[in-house]
């Protein structure tokens, strides 16, 4: 009996192989792909997307996403029925090739297709709809409740805003075993508002590679973004989403796009320091050069530069990588992949610019184009990755290959660090340690005799309230070193001298360091001095 029923299923393989490579060969000839669905595995999370009975009305079976948009697949890849599919779901999916399949293929899914529920993912292009939304959320508490709340389509859009809402710059969400963890950086530092369940946590990543246009279930890391339009802001949303033990790891950034908002004297610079910049932004040629770490908070700074240069009569490009903010008025130019600062710069100078943003310099054919620039008639803004403003000279130099040139191009190097401010709500009197004590007064005697508190000074620091969701601190500010190059600064930067001497002649100058800022505005109560002796050693 047994032998029977091997040769009957062997029989049915070799039916089955045969009615295969037929289908295969039609496909052939009609020019059309072929699939075998033995050997073609479905994503749920694609499936998901479609009401169950279409499948079965015009006899399709989404596949997959490649470089056509989406690949459908049916035992009849010329049915009208395709059109009205395709025609149906547009707005989710612009694209879709047919690809060709067996009936006994259709028919092996049946099941699986019988019992998908439809999910509504969110706009895959243009505006994201807020209607309806509380934007009021100020605890990860009450952002926990909303989640708990949401419909499956609006996970996308309360994540987003709600972090607006509590003025996180990004948004991380990071599977685990059971659940999602989605944590806030707010003002820098990473904090844990809400988890979703496994479920909620691939519904979202849905949305998020529709909305941002990116290829789903991809076993790669992949970038997207899109924008989102509020009554009084306009906000770009950039996607990074990267394959982790668990699933997808998630980051959404959010940046307020509108440059016009940002102001210099919004960044904390000093009222004694603001001369040395407003001499420098007078000058119709040379390098304004911005110094510091990744998330130092050079972007901001160099926009509030350009807004400020900004006018009809001036032409501006800008070179991004990628561009964050808009800039009415200015020519914005993206770097593209596999492109070089240096590469897009020499094309700009063609355009006869009379001021250019680079994004940064990052090697020696780019510092070499950028002070061609600042040297030939244009005023070029740049940053670059440096621990202040004194170290950023002798690494141009060894860059450039040219002191003297350089140092004659440089208006004004600016060194910056980004801290915490203290939330003005919760504010109480702070005794610093004995390790601070120490450092407090290593400052304290290297200030100029004019900077020095009048009394012994008093820190503060934040206990946390309702208002800073209990962490005790509000936004941030700027910490900064402003170093316009004298001639003697200069004379001793062209002749090698050691850095820790130049640093000497900075500081004989009567300029403040960054420590010496964040010093002075922890006296004043603005920032915690226990977050300038953190931040000042990034």
């Amino acid at each position: 009996m047994s032998d029977d029923l091997d040769l009957v299923s062997r029989a049915r393989l070799v039916n089955r192989d045969s009615a295969e490579e037929r289908v295969r060969e039609y496909a052939d000839e009609a020019g059309i792909p072929y699939y075998d669905m033995r050997k073609t595995l479905l994503s749920k999370e694609i499936l998901e997307h479609f009401e169950s009975k279409d499948f079965f009305d015009c006899l399709v079976i989404p596949i997959k996403e490649g470089e056509e948009g989406l690949i459908i697949a049916s035992p009849d890849p010329k049915s009208e029925k395709i059109e009205e599919f395709k025609k149906k779901y547009k707005k989710d999916f612009s694209k879709m090739s047919v690809a060709m399949i067996s009936n006994e293929g259709f028919q092996d899914n049946e099941d699986l297709l019988s019992k998908i529920v439809k999910i509504t993912p969110p706009e895959r292009a243009g505006e994201v709809d807020l209607e309806g939304l509380d934007l009021g959320v100020k605890s990860f508490d009450q952002f926990q409740k909303n989640l708990d709340a949401a419909a499956i389509q609006n996970l996308l859009k309360v994540v987003v805003v709600e972090g607006f809402a509590l003025n996180a710059s990004d948004v991380h969400v990071e599977p685990g075993t059971n659940d999602a963890t989605i944590r806030f950086r707010l003002d820098g530092v990473l904090h844990n508002a809400g988890t979703l369940s496994k479920e909620k946590y691939k519904h979202l990543l849905s949305q998020v590679e529709l909305r941002s246009g990116l290829k789903l279930n991809a076993n790669y890391p992949q970038n997207g973004r899109f924008k989102v339009k509020l009554a009084d802001d306009e906000l770009a949303v950039r996607i990074e989403v990267m394959p982790s033990l668990y699933g997808q790891d998630i980051v959404i950034r959010i940046f307020n796009t509108q440059a016009e908002l940002l102001k210099i004297s919004s960044l904390g610079i000093r009222d004694i320091q603001m001369p040395l910049l407003e001499s420098a932004l007078i000058r119709p040629h040379g390098m304004i050069l911005v110094v510091g770490p990744t998330g130092s908070g050079k972007t901001t700074t160099i926009y509030s530069i350009l807004n400020q240069l900004n006018a009809p009569e001036i032409k501006m490009i800008t070179l991004e990588d990628p561009i964050e903010y808009t800039l009415p008025g200015a020519t914005q130019s993206q770097i593209n992949e596999g492109e070089t600062f240096a590469k897009r710069l020499k094309a700009v100078l063609r355009e006869d610019p009379d001021i250019i943003m680079l994004g940064e310099i990052r090697d020696a054919e780019t510092a070499k184009t950028a002070l061609q620039a600042a040297i030939t008639g244009h005023l070029l803004v740049t940053t670059l990755h440096a621990n202040d403003a004194v170290t950023s000279v002798p690494r141009l130099i060894g860059l450039v290959d040219d002191a003297s040139s350089f140092l004659d191009s440089v208006n004004i190097i600016i060194a910056q660090r980004l801290v915490r401010k203290i939330c003005q709500y919760c504010i109480e009197e702070y005794i610093p340690t004995e390790n601070e004590t120490k450092e407090i007064k290593k400052i304290l005697d290297s200030l100029p005799l004019e900077h020095r508190p009048e009394k012994d000074p008093e820190f503060f620091h934040g206990k946390g309230c309702p208002k800073c969701a209990n962490i005790g601190y509000k936004g941030r500010i700027g910490i900064f070193e402003l170093l316009k190059i004298s001639p003697d600064f200069q004379k001793a930067a062209s002749q090698n001298i050691t850095l820790g001497e130049l640093k000497k002649i900075a500081a004989e100058e009567g300029g403040l360091t960054m420590e010496q800022d964040g010093f002075l505005k922890a006296v004043e109560g603005i920032v915690d001095i226990a977050e300038v002796l953190k931040v000042i050693k990034e």
